[in-house]
Parts: structure tokens; sequence; C-alpha cells
């Protein structure tokens, strides 16, 4: 049986964390397995490398930023699958802050 645990779950630090961090209304608290933490994991990871691989181009090619939309649209996409994670394992605050941001349906 997978176990559920709450993390919080801070998405400009990248921070999966097991406490909540006073005053931080960034963070959205998560009802989630090892599984899905890990999965949450690996889009932070590629989200840090599709940003630094963009600014790398973009520094040996100021104005041909074609190389780049790949980058751009993988971002996007991860950006995507990670808010439609945090939807489906949010808890009723975190589903209604992400409705308020209005991207509950990204």
């Amino acid at each position: 049986m997978d176990t559920h645990n709450i993390y919080y779950v801070a998405i400009d630090t990248k921070e999966i964390r097991t406490f909540s961090v006073p005053d931080n209304e960034i963070e959205f608290e998560i009802k989630a397995t090892d599984e899905q933490i890990l999965e949450i994991r690996e889009i932070f990871s590629r989200l840090e490398k599709e940003s630094k691989n963009a600014m790398k181009y973009i520094g040996l090619k100021p104005f041909d930023e074609w190389g780049v939309d790949d980058e751009r649209n993988n971002y996007k996409q991860d950006i995507k699958n990670l808010f439609l994670l945090l939807n489906k394992l949010g808890t009723e605050d975190t589903k209604r802050k992400l409705s308020e941001m209005g991207i509950n349906n990204p």
C-alpha cells in the first residue's frame, strides 16, 4: 500500500519540504507518495536543465533564438505538467490557491 504524506512544494526555489515555511505564500501543500515526489523532483531537474540550455544557447547566438524554441516548449510543457500534478495531489487549500491564481486547469 502506498503511503501518502504531506509535503510542501515551493516552485520558485524548486524545494519539496515536509514542513511549511510560515508566511510563504508560494508553497503548495500536497499529499503524495514517494513515487509522486520523485516525479516532481524529475520535473524540477528538467526545468533546471532546460533553463540552463536556453541561456547557454542565447549566450552563444544572442540574435538567433530558433534553437531556444525547443527548450522553451519543453519548459512550458514541464511547467504545465507540474501544475497539473500539484492540482491532482493538492489539498483543498492548494486547489483553492491554484484556482485563485487562474492556473487550476493549465
